[in-house]
């Protein structure tokens, strides 16, 4: 297994190899292990993919040996809020507030100091020694290079579907949305409420590419494969009228007419009752054309705008 101690890291490798650096600190934190060759595809000579930032799920680092498990929510939180503006000063009142919220206590600021200085400690990749987070100005910085952090790179990928989609190269944007849905292992920043307001605004584009995606591969005639998986988002998300109505298209292009007109209609009943509206002009719409029997790259097209 790894250990990670206030001074280094123990590595054994699955081959009983061994690098031990004398400590003489508590351990914090525990790096379970993986296979060298099993870690989300990183190869065990490499460097710039030594270390990934997670964020997509709760907060964690995973070197090419294993996962780093934080040891309890300050360091989890602060990491978190570091990662979160990496690259860029995150001040000390601000990794306060993501800690304690509206009541720290008269200590937070060394508190902070403590925890960024065992997290300093823990991010030291034994393979340069180079310190991942600064000290800057009023605050501090994790350093992170292109494609260390989950997040950025799911927006990269939401871009490259986007710019596809464009392009009308849609199985070429199918192909990256998933990819960039790939990255996702949980709730967004679960176990860290002090970055409650970042894991909503992930989480929300999060939806917004899947239904990108799901429509897009509407468009690639792979209705039977997207059509359970709406069952289950609207099972998840039943106020999200865009599900719905992609729900309804692809229902009635595996030939469910009916069964599309009865989403419609719970639909209605459900946005009535829970936020007092009418369903939207576009799913009005949807509704029609499945009611004159219209083909389905009609409402492939429909779905597209």
């Amino acid at each position: 297994m790894c250990v990670t101690s206030g001074w280094g890291v123990l590595f054994k490798t699955p081959y009983n190899e061994m690098l031990a650096i004398p400590t003489i600190f508590t351990v914090t934190a525990i790096v379970e292990v993986i296979p060298l060759v099993a870690v989300e595809g990183v190869r065990a000579n490499s460097h710039e993919e030594s270390i990934k930032f997670l964020l997509l799920g709760p907060p964690e680092v995973r070197w090419r040996c294993g996962r780093v498990w934080f040891r309890g929510h300050r360091q989890r939180a602060v990491y978190a809020a570091l990662a979160m503006g990496a690259n860029r000063v995150v001040s000390i009142d601000r990794l306060v507030d993501v800690v304690w919220g509206d009541r720290p206590p008269p200590t937070a600021q060394v508190q902070i100091q403590k925890v960024v200085s065992e997290l300093r400690r823990l991010l030291i990749d034994p393979a340069d020694e180079n310190e991942r987070i600064v000290t800057a100005y009023s605050g501090y910085m994790l350093r992170a290079e292109p494609g260390e952090i989950d997040a950025e790179v799911f927006k990269h990928e939401v871009r490259l579907a986007s710019s596809a989609a464009t392009r009308r190269r849609m199985s070429e944007a199918a192909t990256h949305f998933r990819a960039a849905l790939s990255h996702w292992f949980g709730q967004a920043l679960d176990g860290v409420p002090g970055l409650a307001a970042d894991a909503i605004h992930l989480e929300e584009q999060r939806l917004a590419a899947l239904e990108d995606c799901i429509r897009t591969e509407l468009q690639l005639g792979r209705e039977g494969k997207v059509a359970p998986e709406l069952e289950q988002l609207i099972t998840a998300h039943p106020l999200r009228e865009r599900l719905r109505m992609l729900h309804m298209v692809a229902l009635c292009n595996c030939g469910r007419r009916a069964e599309a007109l009865r989403v419609y209609h719970d639909t209605r009943r459900v946005l009535r009752e829970e936020l007092g509206i009418e369903p939207s002009s576009e799913l009005r719409d949807v509704e029609q054309a499945v009611l004159s029997g219209a083909p389905a790259v009609q409402l492939a097209f429909m779905v597209a705008r």
